[in-house]
Order: structure tokens, then sequence, then C-alpha cells
């Protein structure tokens, strides 16, 4: 069985969905591309700042500063050259990056000459938040500003305690930092929350019925689409299809609101049969879909155990019967089509219409019809 992998409290928290969000919206926009070659640039303006300020007053003195320095620059250009040569990054990969860009920058700000020096330094970690929001999300980001905001208060804090400077005369050096590596990417983040909930919102719309909240025909291709994107399971993909008994004279007699009720209640007991996995979905008027894999023998009778529930639904005292044809073809067969699978469990489940309703027909590809189940 194939399984729609959701986001787990914890994977939200870490920035996972967000990433795959920025990671999708950048590749559909083709500027995949792009974005690396300006966190490519970000990394070279690190380097260069190591290497630029070995020949400034401000900048580092002393066997270890300098080496700290060397590091950084170092690598930033081997980080900078990874994000212009190799494939897009995992998630794990790009927490990393900011893990390095992070420390790299409190390091090389810790390691100038002077108070303003240091504090210069961090507005580098703006250009991380920057990336942090609109990459990662808000929580990581925020965790990110709280590092920023602590090294520039440690290095504030000691300018006025060790060196006894003026926490008013550093006020134009550490406030702007502060703006810049806190302010400005939180800022920055709230409008590209607002952007990604209001697309995620429409196209959640767009892939769901409004009626029954399952996924519409096009939410149930995009899914299957997604789990038969890359390797091929070496599995059969199974289609039910369900269809209310007589729900065009339910209309007619009780009018369109019964009718409503009805496929309600049937699509909630579709749904109490869903397992981890499985899609379920309204093709259209009466008519709702259960798409699984299955890859063990055992698989297709357990399926239509669970599917004979179906059969019958009760709606306000009144016991309406249900048609329900299964098909289905192996997800490798080189014209494999879900379409063609629909079209299959269709003929199955009008099928079981003619001989009355009320029950569950599988299809046999063989012979082009239909058999109930024993």
């Amino acid at each position: 069985m194939f399984q729609e992998k959701p986001h787990g409290e914890t994977e939200n928290w870490l920035g996972r969905a967000e990433f795959k969000f920025a990671t999708g919206a950048l590749r559909d926009g083709r500027f995949m591309r792009a974005f690396c070659l300006v966190t490519a640039l970000s990394c070279f303006a690190l380097a260069g700042l190591g290497i630029i300020v070995q020949f400034n007053p401000a900048g580092p003195t002393g066997v270890a500063s300098r080496s700290v320095h060397a590091a950084a620059v170092i690598s930033g250009a081997v980080i900078g050259c990874r994000w212009l040569r190799r494939p897009w990054p995992r998630y794990e990969v790009a927490v990393a990056f900011v893990a390095w860009a992070d420390i790299t920058v409190a390091a090389v700000a810790a390691t100038m000459s002077t108070t303003e020096a240091r504090l210069s330094t961090t507005l580098y970690l703006g250009v991380t938040g920057v990336f942090v929001g609109f990459l990662l999300g808000a929580r990581l980001l925020a965790v990110h500003c709280a590092f920023g905001a602590m090294v520039i208060g440690g290095i504030t804090g000691w300018a006025v305690l060790v060196r006894h400077a003026s926490l008013w005369g550093l006020f134009t050096i550490y406030m702007p930092a502060l703006m810049w590596v806190v302010l400005v990417p939180l800022t920055g983040c709230v409008l590209i929350e607002s952007g990604r909930r209001a697309v995620a919102g429409v196209a959640r719309s767009a892939h769901r019925d409004q009626l029954t909240g399952l996924r519409n025909r096009r939410g149930m291709h995009a899914a299957v689409r997604r789990v038969l994107a890359g390797k091929t399971p070496q599995a059969d993909l199974v289609v039910a299809v369900c269809d209310i008994d007589r729900f065009k004279r339910l209309n007619d007699e009780d009018g369109h609101a019964a009718g409503d009720v009805a496929l309600i209640a049937m699509a909630e007991r579709l749904r109490s049969i869903v397992r981890p996995g499985e899609i379920a979905a309204r093709l259209g008027g009466d008519e709702l879909v259960l798409v699984t894999l299955i890859d063990d023998p055992g698989g297709m009778s357990a399926l239509l155990d669970r599917l004979d529930v179906l059969t019958r639904i009760d709606v306000g005292g009144r016991e309406l019967s249900v048609s329900v044809g299964v098909a289905s073809m192996a997800a490798t067969e080189p014209h494999f089509s879900l379409d063609d699978v629909i079209r299959h469990a269709d003929a199955a489940m009008y099928g079981v219409k003619r001989s009355g309703g009320g029950a569950c027909a599988v299809h046999r590809r063989e012979t082009d019809g239909t058999v109930q189940p024993t």
C-alpha cells in the first residue's frame, strides 16, 4: 500500500512543510537556479569579507583570530561552490547550512578588533535570516533571530561592561544591526507566511470537493501522480467506485438537500474504511472512489471485505443501497492509465446496478466483464 506521508507536528515545527512548499514554488517558477546563485554569491561575499578585513585596522589580530577568518574564507568558498555545482539540497542540508552561516558570522564578528567592526559584521546574519524565512519558515527563523539578538547583545554588553563603552554611544550601530538581523527578516517572514497560507488555501480548495471534503477528480489525479512519480511500485493500483442507487429518484422526491445529506453520509462511511495512505475522492455527482495499491495476494479479498460495509448506508433512518465496482491494473504496466482503471471500475459498478444494486463487483479484464465476489 502506498503512503502519502503526512507532516507531523515535529516536522512542521522544524520547517519541513515550509521547505517542501518553497522548494516546489521555486521549481515550478523556474527560480531554483537563481536562488542557488544568490546563495552562492552570499557565501562568496562572506569569504571576501574574511580576506579584505585582514588588511583593515579593525580586522583580526593574532594567530587565533586570523585562523578563524581563514576557516571562514575557505568554508565560504567551498560551500558557495557547492550551491553552484550540486543539486538542490535536502532539508537537512539546508538546516546545516544555516547553522554554519550563523556560527561562522558570529565567530568572524567576535574576532574583529573593534566593537564597531564586530557589530557591523553581524549584519550578515540578516542575509541568512532572509534565507531561513523564505525556505524554512517562521519557527526556525525565530531561533535564528534569537541567536542573532544574543550575538549583538553579547558584543554590546561586553563593550559596555569590559571596555566601558557608552551604551548610548553604540546605539547608532547596535540598533540598526538589531533591525536588520531581527526585525526585517521577521517582518518579511510574516508576509511570506501570509502568502504561503493564501496560496496553500487556494490549492487545497482547487483539489477538494466543497460538499464532502474529499478530494475532487483533480486532487485524486495529483495525489496518485505524486505516489507514482518516483520509482513505480511493484503493485496493483486498485480503484473502487461507489454510487448510491436510485440517487436521482431521491433528489426528485425529497429534494437536493436530501441528496446532499446522503452524499455526506456516504463520504463519512467511505472515510471510516480508508487506511493511511489511501485516497478517497468524489469524482462528481454521487460517484465516490477509493484508490489504493495492493502488493500481496490476499490484499484484494481484504479490500472487498472492507468495501462490503459501503453497500448499505443509513440516512436519517432511511436505508439506501450503494453499488460498488472494483478494478485494478499493475502500476508497472507499459500502458498504465488511472483513467482506464476508473473506467473499468465504473463498468463493474454499473453491472451491479443492472443486477439490482446494493453489492460489490470486480471487473475482470480478460473477459471485459464483471463477476460478483464470493
